[in-house]
């Protein structure tokens, strides 16, 4: 199958036109960009069905052997990778794209873990770091939805762990938190959102869907569809037109 939507000579045709007067490394240097971005849909588009195929049950022996990989392979490219939780993270690349919005749920969450004492930010941390964000469209989306934010806080905290013994002063993210993220990326990209806002870490929270946060919402009646109804509506209603 050959996905025929776009060509090489319309992707070059946008290479040009960002750069009408640039000289030719203006032009490479886009194209490098325009390459990249490519090349990280591609690279979700397959996590995508990585993720359907683990979800059937699918071994990574099996996964690995029709992406002609070794199993090893195929789990380091598409599990969870370890992401480093100090405030510093959102300074890293994998979170470069994120708003600011969504960058300081992100701190929020690790605050979260330590506040109540946890050696680990799991989804329902990264969960009340959306809601403490009032400045992101993820409260947007929870209320627009039917929910209130202060409901939803109040049912994560009943759900949380007992303290930890000890809390390092690196917390890690669990692995289901982590998940979360990549899920997060994933939502924007499928949207056509150049940026990851509060509201596709809510996206991404829910399509983990063994995760506390995911747990919660669900039992609180918060659908995906209805989340990500409100996600679109609200991010069209806040990009500014020419």
């Amino acid at each position: 199958m050959v996905i025929k939507s776009v060509s090489l000579g319309e992707m070059i045709s946008e290479v040009q036109s960002a750069h009408p007067d640039g000289d030719a490394l203006d032009l490479l240097e886009e194209a490098v960009a325009v390459a990249g971005g490519l090349a990280e849909v591609a690279d979700h588009l397959v996590g995508h069905f990585v993720d359907n195929a683990r979800g059937q049950g699918l071994s990574w022996t099996q996964i690995g052997a029709r992406l002609g990989v070794s199993k090893q392979a195929a789990r380091k490219r598409f599990a969870p990778d370890d992401i480093p939780p100090e405030p510093s993270v959102v300074k890293q690349k994998a979170f470069g794209r994120y708003t600011r919005a969504a960058q300081h749920a992100i701190v929020l969450a690790q605050n979260n873990a330590r506040r109540h004492h946890h050696h680990y930010i799991g989804t329902e941390h990264i969960l009340l770091g959306i809601c403490q964000e009032r400045s992101g469209l993820g409260v947007q989306a929870i209320a627009a939805a039917g929910l209130t934010v202060a409901a939803v806080e109040r049912a994560v905290i009943v759900r949380l762990r007992d303290p930890s013994s000890e809390v390092p002063e690196r917390i890690p993210f669990t692995d289901s938190a982590k998940k979360a993220l990549e899920l997060t990326l994933r939502a924007a990209l499928r949207l056509g959102h150049e940026q990851v806002g509060t509201e596709h870490l809510l996206l991404g929270l829910q399509a983990q869907q063994t995760g506390l946060a995911a747990l919660v919402l669900a039992e609180l009646g918060l659908t995906p569809e209805a989340v990500e109804a409100e996600v679109i509506r609200l991010v069209t209603e806040n990009t500014p037109t020419s």
